[in-house]
């Protein structure tokens, strides 16, 4: 069987190419080589080509989702769930960026990695395996094809996890630990200074660098022994109940025309879908539509009291603690004894549109959460954080 030529049924009547079509390994192969979009899209989009733990057809994001929340990437991540989400991110740029210009350019910020590359070594060993074992037809071909490339993804999601931990070391160092001639590497706090050994052989007596998996598990409980430095913000210390300035949040009158009519999550996910470059990169990769489609679903099962993070997550591709930022359900945001969390995007765009909207102020101050609707809105969005 070969795949170099393309039959007459994938090509339209205006010569295009239909992706829907094209096997496994022609659309990728189509990514390889140009960077096609369409093919890019119908990879992420459309096909369903790999498995849950239920045998369930999933998509790549939700495949990277399964790895993400498996107990083997939160041993690999020491149980930090800032770096599995980092992680994820991370491998799903592998497989989905594609750099829009020159990098040589000195005003333009890094591009990150280019999925051709990743897809060009998918491409040479699915045709080297499928040369060597020619299917009998095409749906064989693409469930060959399909394992090789959950291999290559699992692998660097692997590599991800390795390089989202090391990224993270910032106020650790990294310390050589060796004992009868076998040495392992560990990340310990700068603050051990010269007593890292001596710290290593009082919480943790039984090293033993020849014993397989030793370095990970010594340094999971080094994890879990050490507490981390955490860095605070002094704009992020001043009293809430001081009287703010006037909020710089507006929304365009175009969408302060439809609040009123279609209500406030039409609003609020208009208002999202039109700023949708100011969010987080999953958060971007739904597109506008489906980013309106989340918000509408996120409002909608709060209005029936079925908000169920994990399950709105799975059915949009997005990880737990992606959209736990985006949109979580459990955060503390207390005014009368200071207390103010990190408030989720969504939640702090909500309070935006009520406060720029005369209909929703006087509503918020007869149900009695106007202060906290008022608060919330002028709390400052971390952009620096939001676009990671």
């Amino acid at each position: 069987m070969t795949t170099d030529t393309l039959s007459s049924s994938t090509i339209g009547l205006k010569g295009r190419i239909d992706c829907g079509k094209l096997t496994l390994l022609q659309l990728i192969e189509r990514i390889a080589d140009g960077g096609d979009p369409e093919a890019l899209k119908e990879l992420h989009d459309e096909r369903k080509i790999f498995h849950d733990q239920q045998k369930n057809t999933i998509h790549l994001a939700e495949y990277l989702a399964v790895l993400m929340n498996s107990r083997l990437a939160g041993f690999c991540c020491g149980g930090d769930s800032q770096i599995i989400e980092d992680v994820y991110n991370m491998t799903l740029d592998k497989f989905f960026n594609i750099p829009t210009g020159q990098a040589s350019s000195q005003q333009q910020g890094p591009q990150g990695p280019n999925c051709r590359y990743y897809f060009n070594a998918f491409v040479k060993c699915a045709k080297k395996k499928l040369k060597e074992n020619p299917p009998a037809n095409a749906i064989e071909a693409d469930i060959i094809s399909a394992e090789i490339l959950r291999r290559l993804i699992t692998w660097h999601f692997f590599l991800s996890c390795i390089e989202a931990k090391r990224r993270a070391q910032k106020l650790r160092r990294r310390y050589m630990y060796e004992k009868d001639g076998r040495k392992i590497y560990l990340w310990l706090s700068w603050e051990l200074g010269g007593h890292c050994r001596q710290w290593l052989q009082t919480n943790i007596p039984d090293i033993n660098p020849h014993r397989p998996g030793e370095q990970q598990r010594v340094q999971a409980i080094i994890d879990k022994l050490l507490r981390e430095t955490k860095i605070y913000y002094l704009s992020e210390l001043n009293s809430v109940d001081e009287k703010p300035p006037p909020s710089p949040y507006s929304v365009p009158s175009s969408i302060r025309d439809q609040i009123t009519v279609k209500g406030l999550a039409d609003a609020v996910a208009t208002e999202k879908a039109e700023n949708i470059n100011q969010q987080k990169r999953t958060i971007r990769q739904l597109g506008k539509a489906k980013l309106k489609q989340l918000i509408r679903t996120v409002f909608t099962q709060i209005a029936y009291g079925r908000y169920i993070e994990k399950d709105v997550a799975y059915r949009f591709g997005l990880s737990l603690s992606t959209l736990s930022r985006f949109a979580g359900s459990h955060f503390r945001f207390t005014l009368d004894n200071d207390t103010v969390t990190q408030v989720p995007a969504l939640w702090r765009n909500t309070a935006g549109v009520l406060s720029s909207q005369p209909d929703f102020v006087i509503a918020a101050q007869k149900a009695g959460v106007w202060k906290q609707v008022y608060h919330m809105s002028h709390i400052k969005n971390k952009t620096s954080e939001d676009l990671k």
